[in-house]
């Protein structure tokens, strides 16, 4: 999105318009019906999903039930569970990390991850957990997929690729990677957080095992969101990052195990998951090979 903006200098009066183009940090201004829908949400609902049986907590719960569908529909997830709703990606990044490594396993990073990918691996790396292999990129951003190859062990767990660079912009080879990775029997983590509602994601026909993904980026909603797609029978190897209250089998002291509660423990930020709805219907309605088209309008 491109707007000319009016600009304030703290002192409450108008500095100049600017033209926003640092969507690669967070999607500015949003679309009004974000707004819309988080105020909605503080004057007329507030109630805690899961955790109470009134009209209030009930409204709660079918924001983010509906939220996940609207995802699953973006993404082509069969089964909107698999969609666990994180605070941002790098919570995301982090559940799938420290969730499905063990000690004694290799992972595979590129030159070209951000640090939300390669802090936690480098304290894994630090804390003796994992060995760690970065494969360079070429000096425009492009893997190519062979030096992938080329560092697999026989105790490779997971290769951690970007979709695409926030610094560069190039799109790495998803499909080569997640191929030769399975044929490795190695899973894959995908993170999407410059890609989810800039370019088509389709989780039904990929073989992708963890993605990744902001909320507050391509999906135009608030800061504060994001989330993670888990592929089916992948969840039974992982832990939770955090173990707590769910709203549900609240008798029993045991993390439960289906999804998504399994990784969703503690209050959500619904205020900003209804956001997140307001923002991927947004996308839903325009298309994601509009907004492509748009953005490569933009580079030209």
């Amino acid at each position: 999105m491109t707007v000319a903006r009016p600009t304030d200098n703290g002192g409450g009066k108008e500095a100049g318009r600017i033209i926003y183009l640092d969507n690669a940090a967070t999607t500015y201004p949003k679309p009004p019906q974000v707004f819309a829908e988080m105020q909605h949400f503080m004057e007329h609902v507030g109630g805690n999903p899961g955790r109470s049986g009134h009209r209030l907590s009930v409204e709660a719960g079918r924001i983010i039930y509906e939220t996940r569908e609207a995802l699953a529909r973006l993404f082509n997830a069969s089964d909107s569970s698999r969609i666990i709703l994180t605070c941002n990606c790098t919570e995301a990044i982090n559940i799938a990390l420290k969730g499905i490594l063990r000690h004694g396993d290799h992972v595979v990073a590129t030159s070209m991850e951000h640090n939300s990918v390669m802090r936690p691996l480098r304290q894994l790396v630090q804390l003796g957990v994992i060995d760690l292999s970065v494969v360079s990129c070429e000096s425009d951003g492009s893997l190519n997929p062979a030096t992938i190859r080329a560092v697999l062990h026989d105790n490779t767990r997971l290769i951690a690729i970007s979709h695409a660079s926030n610094v560069t912009g190039t799109i790495l080879p998803i499909e080569e990677v997640t191929r030769i990775a399975h044929q490795h029997g190695a899973l894959v983590l995908v993170d999407a957080a410059q890609t989810a509602g800039c370019l088509p994601i389709d989780l039904t026909n990929s073989d992708i095992d963890l993605l990744a993904f902001s909320g507050h980026k391509g999906l135009f909603g608030p800061q504060g969101t994001g989330g993670l797609f888990i592929r089916d029978g992948i969840e039974e190897q992982m832990q939770p990052l955090k173990c707590g209250g769910t709203g549900s089998r609240s008798e029993r002291e045991y993390q439960p195990e289906f999804l998504p509660d399994k990784f969703e423990s503690g209050t959500p930020n619904t205020v900003g998951i209804a956001g997140l709805r307001a923002g991927v219907q947004f996308v839903l309605n325009i298309g994601v090979s509009q907004i492509r088209k748009k953005e490569l309008e933009l580079t030209e």
